[in-house]
Order: structure tokens, then sequence, then C-alpha cells
């Protein structure tokens, strides 16, 4: 069985993930599992997945009828939606993948999950793009409810991509780190390299410089419409950050927050809560 590794960048020796599962104890049987992603409810890396995490406990899909990529956080408030059964555990929604999670937690299960789980996503997570991705965003709002949340992409090379091995190495990763080290509250963004990785380590989010194109095109009538274009932001390899880490061929395993005081600038403003007078 393939095995991940702890790499750092300090000169620290290897330590073992995750060496196969054991069979199904007692706690595994009850634990419940909600998966969703932004892909689409038939999406590979989506199914692949699920029949991973039934290694770990009873697994729910709730997932988007259609794919619904850089949704974010978004809500559907302006029409309704609609709930699809399309096999033993496994339901489409007319809804963004944070609909998903209200949906299955508010209405559809009989008792808050366990852990929830997003992804496998096709293509990464990396940087300021967690803020477009439904993918974060649906591990974002379970955390809403305490529930220790994990969201998965698979960067993308060339259209390549094993997404098998992608939820292997996924299982290996709860495996080890769930539920002693995932507390609520907490989201672990994972994002795996294509390819076999040489191991993994955590990293802290990195950035980009520069701008998303808006291309502009004409209809058959010369009408103008527009896209969304390419993103031309070249990507900050500091070291410990997730760009860093995928380029080095490591999964990246980033602990977010819910929490987005920026704490620093704060300390500027003076004492925290202080009343400061008058505007």
């Amino acid at each position: 069985m393939y095995e991940l590794r702890l790499q750092t960048h300090l000169a620290r020796p290897t330590l073992p993930l995750y060496s196969g599962y054991n069979p199904l104890s007692m706690e595994r049987q009850k634990r419940l599992i909600l998966l969703t992603n932004d892909d689409g409810v038939q999406a590979r890396g989506l199914l692949d997945l699920k029949e991973e995490l039934k290694q770990l406990g009873s697994v729910v899909v709730v997932a988007p009828y259609e794919e619904r990529s850089a949704a974010s956080h978004s809500l559907t408030i302006h029409q309704p939606i609609r709930i699809i059964k399309k096999g033993p555990d496994h339901y489409a929604l007319t809804g963004t993948p944070v609909d998903c999670v209200i949906f299955a937690i508010q209405k559809l299960l009989t008792r808050v999950p366990d852990l929830m789980v997003s992804g496998i996503n096709q293509g990464g997570n990396l940087g300021d793009d967690i803020l477009y991705s439904g993918t974060v965003a649906a591990a974002r709002e379970a955390a809403l409810y305490r529930i220790p949340a994990v969201a998965s992409s698979l960067v993308m090379e060339d259209g390549s991509a094993d997404f098998k091995l992608a939820a292997r190495l996924m299982g290996q990763i709860i495996g080890r780190f769930y539920p002693k080290q995932m507390p609520p509250g907490t989201i672990l963004n994972i994002n795996i390299p294509c390819g076999e990785p040489s191991g993994y380590c955590f990293t802290r989010q990195g950035s980009k410089r520069g701008r998303t194109l808006i291309e502009e095109k004409r209809d058959p009538r010369g009408n103008k419409y527009f896209w969304i274009g390419r993103n031309e932001r070249k990507k900050e390899l500091d070291p410990g950050t997730d760009f860093q880490a995928i380029r080095e061929k490591l999964v990246s395993i980033t602990p977010l927050h819910l929490d987005q005081t920026d704490y620093k600038a704060l300390k500027n403003y003076g004492e925290l809560g202080s009343p400061r007078g008058p505007l």
C-alpha cells in the first residue's frame, strides 16, 4: 500500500502517516460522514472518495445536481431548491455546496454528522482561491456547526487526474488526524499534487499577485458578451506555503479557521474592546 510520510522544510526524520485500515470497529460503524463537493453529484472525485470513506464510517452524499464551481459561500435564496435521490444515501440538490450542507444537517440526516468532507475537487484550491471555492465553503459551513471538516482538492496537470489514488491518500490523512487532531471549528484544506506525492506537510495559505482577466467576445449578432477569464496572477512560492508544497510534490494540509479577525492590525488600534470616546 502506498504510504504518505511527513515532510518538513527542516531536517527532521520522516514519520509514517497511516499504514492501512483495521477492520471496522463498532465506533467506525456508528460514525456518520457527510460528503459533498462543488463539481456535481456524479463527479469522479466525489464517487471515488465516497468508496474510500466507507472504510471509516457510514457515508451520506448530498451534492449539487450540477457543477457549482466558484460558488464560494453563496446560498440559494431567490428560487426553491429540490432534492433528488440518486441511490442509497446518495442525493442531488439543486443548490450550492453550502445549500447541500445546510439541507443535509437541517432536513435530511437524523443527527448531526461526526465528520464532513468536501471534494475531491477537480483542480487545486490554493492561496487566495479558497475565497472563491465552493469546495472550501462547504467545509466552512460545516465548521459553523462545530463539525470537524475537511476540504480536498487534486491539483491537475495537463488534464490528467488519478482520483482513486487521491481518495486513498485522503483516507490515510483522515484516518491519521480524525478525531483527535481535528478540533471543532477548524477546517483542514488539503491539496494533493498530481502523481504520487513524496509525502505531506503542514502549510499556511499562500497568495498571488496580479489580476484576473475579463475576456470580451461577440455573439453572431455582433453583441458583446464577457467571460471571467484566465487567472494571470503570479503565485508567491514562499517557504511554508501551500503553493510551495505542491511545487515540491507534497500533499499540502492547511488548517483554516472561521475567525477572520486580523489580530496584528487589531493591536495597532489599541486594547481590544476598550472605549475610545466620541468619533
